[in-house]
């Protein structure tokens, strides 16, 4: 089972092109955060940070948090909650893949091979999780020679170990591992593609609004309970927890999630007529 479900992963178009779309929008991002932010911080574009005011996200390369920061796969961010391009087509991965038996009509032929769906979602949660582990590592990789190429034109030292470099790539790899599954658990409960890309794209665009929304309700303080929404734990995943979520109880939560999620899609498919 889990090798027909990777075997489908990696030859099905929709999931081929989101990992695609997620390694240029990391491309993308990451040159837009250590090049372009930089480039109006100094004034060589733009009017310089003075004008911009002191919201502006400046950037000092020089920094071994800043270049940390920047190993990031899914994007460099300037919060906890951001949504980039890259985030979300690694969560459409897993929702493509989750709902494309039901558009082409596999599921049939993958129940009647296994009549135990909850095995059924154990092995897509299998395939589409070694799928993220593989995007990710090639993600982590691309932020980091992304990092060093723009360390060579700047002139700046690299300042971080190379303890500190995988372990930032492998918490990357754990979060997006997490963020595909739970892609695959949303795109099985809802069973087709459209209705899944429509639900995944308002629960992320709705994360930021939210989180902005209660920090202004609060007068400037964010509720820890927004740090507990799915961008935000996997940016704390990433960035090795925060003051308010240490990093072991972030990974616990956000596999907490996942697993919840992958328990009421097989629940949901057991009782499914197809």
């Amino acid at each position: 089972m889990f090798r027909a479900e990777l075997l489908s992963l990696v030859t099905t178009t929709a999931t081929k092109m989101s990992a695609t779309i997620a390694l240029v929008g990391l491309v993308v991002t990451q040159l837009i955060f250590v090049t372009v932010l930089p480039a109006l911080a100094r004034g060589d574009i733009g009017p310089g940070a003075e004008a911009l005011g002191s919201d502006f996200p400046g950037l000092d390369l020089a920094t071994a948090a800043a270049q940390l920061d920047t190993i990031n796969p899914l994007g460099a961010s300037i919060g906890g909650g951001s949504i980039g391009i890259a985030l979300i087509a690694v969560v459409l991965l897993g929702v493509l893949a989750g709902a494309s038996d039901d558009r082409y009509g596999g599921i049939v032929g993958a129940v009647l091979a296994s009549p135990r769906r909850g095995r059924l979602v154990i092995g897509k949660a299998a395939a589409v999780g070694l799928g993220g582990v593989g995007i990710g590592i090639l993600m982590g990789l691309a932020s980091f020679t992304m990092l060093l190429a723009t360390l060579m034109v700047t002139g700046n030292p690299l300042t971080i170990g190379a303890g500190d470099i995988l372990a930032s790539i492998g918490r990357g790899v754990l979060a997006i591992m997490l963020l595909t599954v739970i892609g695959l658990a949303v795109g099985i409960l809802v069973r087709t593609q459209l209705a899944g890309v429509i639900t995944v794209l308002a629960a992320l665009l709705f994360e930021p609004i939210l989180a902005s929304m209660m920090e202004l309700i609060g007068g400037g303080v964010t509720p820890l309970w927004t740090q507990y929404l799915p961008v935000a734990l996997a940016q704390n995943v990433i960035h090795g927890g925060s003051p308010d979520v240490p990093l072991l109880v972030a990974i616990g939560a956000l596999i907490a999630l996942t697993t919840t999620l992958l328990a009421a899609a097989s629940v949901a498919l057991s009782r499914r007529d197809i």
